[in-house]
């Protein structure tokens, strides 16, 4: 999955302005710390730096460059013992090396100026050396490891996002098949009979279809329109059950222009439609939907039908279980109880909440 570089918080260039900002605080309290010093043993606080002050600077900043840029991104990105040991080795050879090149080489032949004096065994050369480039190795491996740290979160949560509306999308898309199966039938089976709500039929589709077709992409719609899908649902399943078709609904809604995401009620409606008894006066499927100003709720019961088998149930519900994860993680209720006589689904989950 490809990563857009430009939905990243820390671009290359805000990389190096954090290691140039670290350079420059450093360098601060390098300076000051040495004017205290001085100050203390009665000199002047402000002096212009010697040859080999200025030298030490260059060196660090070319040390901090080459750990940054080649060091750590080659051994670091899998970090264990052997890799630090190996980063750690690089980091000091490297302090060292150019340190040597810059104030033993360049600084001889430009100014007839070296710092160690000839003869210097390598030995104490090397360990000098292992403290002055303690500090700027190890806050330069940190820096790149915090840095990569941060951009490795960033892309892991760029890719669940990615994945969470490849799925969401995925999802959505099982939604209109799912809903065609149900309603074609019904369909067929009015024009089958020449019955004259065919049209009236057809037309409700038509709505269902706009609903399912523009609404439910977007991540949110108003409760009324998932209301008025449902209303539009029922009346064409009236049309094909006739007098025989037993719902009773109550809404009991504050406001209806709050905000939902699409398609989160619809499922429990025709779930119960499909795969509960409404030709029972006295077991009539109950739709009892009602919000407050945080939380909405709503909760469907049927009686089973137990003439009816499908060998694709459930697969309503288990999408909206996905997508109810997707949408609100854990801040939501989502319960089912069935005595294989009576089923009963429970959902509540807040309003207003980021979808």
């Amino acid at each position: 999955m490809k990563i857009n570089d430009k939905t990243l918080l820390l671009s290359k260039k805000s990389e190096w302005l954090v290691i140039s900002i670290f350079w420059l605080i450093y360098t601060f309290f390098d300076y000051t710390g040495n004017g205290l010093i001085r100050s203390v043993q009665g000199k002047t606080f402000f002096h212009l730096p010697d040859l080999f002050s200025i030298t030490m600077y260059f060196v660090q900043i070319f040390t901090i460059f080459i750990i940054y840029t080649i060091v750590a991104p080659k051994f670091l990105k899998k970090i264990n013992w052997k890799t630090i040991a190996i980063s750690l080795i690089l980091s000091f050879a490297t302090f060292i090396f150019i340190r040597y090149v810059i104030e033993q080489v360049l600084t001889d032949i430009l100014f007839d100026k070296i710092n160690y004096f000839e003869g210097t065994p390598l030995s104490f050369y090397i360990y000098d050396n292992l403290h002055y480039g303690t500090f700027i190795v190890f806050s330069s491996l940190f820096i790149w490891m915090a840095v990569h740290l941060i951009k490795t979160l960033q892309k892991t949560n760029s890719i669940e996002k990615e994945k969470k509306e490849a799925e969401i999308k995925f999802l959505k898309a099982q939604i209109n098949p799912h809903f065609l199966f149900n309603t074609l039938n019904n369909i067929y089976s009015l024009v089958s009979i020449n019955s004259d709500q065919s049209l009236k039929a057809i037309e409700n589709l038509s709505a269902i279809m706009r609903f399912t077709t523009y609404e439910t992409h977007k991540e949110s719609i108003e409760i009324e329109q998932e209301i008025n899908y449902i209303k539009q649902y029922l009346a064409l399943e009236q049309i094909r059950f006739g007098e025989k078709f037993f719902v009773k609904t109550a809404f009991d809604i504050q406001n209806y222009n709050t905000l939902i995401p699409p398609y989160i009620l619809s499922p429990l409606v025709e779930n119960a439609i499909k795969h509960g008894s409404v030709r029972e006066s006295e077991n009539p499927i109950v739709i009892d939907l009602n919000t407050t100003k945080d939380f909405l709720e709503i909760s469907v019961k049927n009686k089973i039908n137990q003439h009816q088998k499908d060998q694709e149930k459930g697969i309503g519900l288990m999408n909206l279980k996905q997508r109810l994860n997707h949408y609100f993680e854990n801040q939501y209720q989502f319960e089912i109880q069935n005595d294989y006589i009576t089923f009963t689904i429970y959902l509540k989950f807040p309003l207003n909440a980021e979808n």
